[in-house]
């Protein structure tokens, strides 16, 4: 028992290994284990693979050198992120597929705005622009519908006026999407009863969810110190709370 307790390899140190592999190995790898199937679906693997790894050198020889954001997800086996071009800083949608190591993008649409978020849209990648979603509960969804075309749609939701009041009070940050598809909305700011909203773009509608089991102090602290973040690890996992 002791000698496979000491065997085993944590899970960052796997993490900071695979992001150093060859993208192809690491869909090789899919079918060891659960752990390794679900890894190019990991926020934090996609954050270290775009530091180094197979990826940066398909970008170095790329004809357009551009820098990654951290807004990303991850569609049948094609990491898609948003990313600024050096030349002109432009925002662009980047695309690059695990299996085949190739690079691609396209421009999007003007103007973006400065609230966004990556989701995955009825199996289709698109931007979800919330920037105007406190001020006038507008949000603006584009879909790319073809993209050897460059092909967009838009769709442009205003909020029901009677759950304006879930979004007034603070900004919010997207966390991905629920498994029907919902996006998941978390305040930046830790306020008490604290909650997320689930926000359905088929339905135009808010679903509010709140969190127990806060410690108390935590929202007492000074402004200073009241540093907190909201991790969905995983559809069907649990929520985990982070402090620090």
């Amino acid at each position: 028992m002791q000698d496979s307790e000491a065997g085993e390899i944590p899970e960052d140190l796997m993490i900071e290994i695979a992001a150093r592999l060859p993208a192809k190995s690491v869909m090789r790898f899919k079918c060891i284990s659960k752990f390794w199937s679900s890894l190019p679906l990991s926020t934090h693997f996609c954050n270290r693979f775009l530091s180094g790894g197979s990826w940066k050198r398909v970008a170095k020889d790329f004809q357009t050198p551009h820098h990654p954001s951290y807004l990303q997800v991850t569609m049948k086996n094609v990491l898609y992120y948003l990313a600024f071009t050096d030349s002109s800083q432009t925002c662009v949608l980047v695309s690059f597929d695990i299996r085949s190591e190739e690079l691609s993008m396209i421009k999007l649409p003007p103007p973006p705005g400065k609230r966004l978020a990556l989701i995955n849209y009825g199996g289709k990648v698109a931007v979800f622009d919330f920037s105007l979603l406190k001020e006038n509960g507008l949000v603006d969804l584009w879909v790319v519908e073809h993209w050897r075309n460059k092909e967009w749609s838009r769709k442009t939701l205003f909020l029901q006026p009677c759950q304006m009041h879930l979004v007034t009070h603070c900004f919010f940050t997207a966390k991905g999407t629920t498994l029907k598809g919902q996006v998941i909305l978390v305040p930046q700011y830790l306020i008490p009863p604290f909650y997320f909203l689930c926000y359905d773009l088929q339905l135009n509608h808010l679903k509010k969810v709140e969190i127990s089991g806060i410690p108390d102090h935590w929202f007492t602290m000074d402004s200073f110190f009241k540093s907190f973040d909201v991790e969905f690890m995983d559809p069907t996992e649990n929520v985990k709370y982070l402090e620090s």
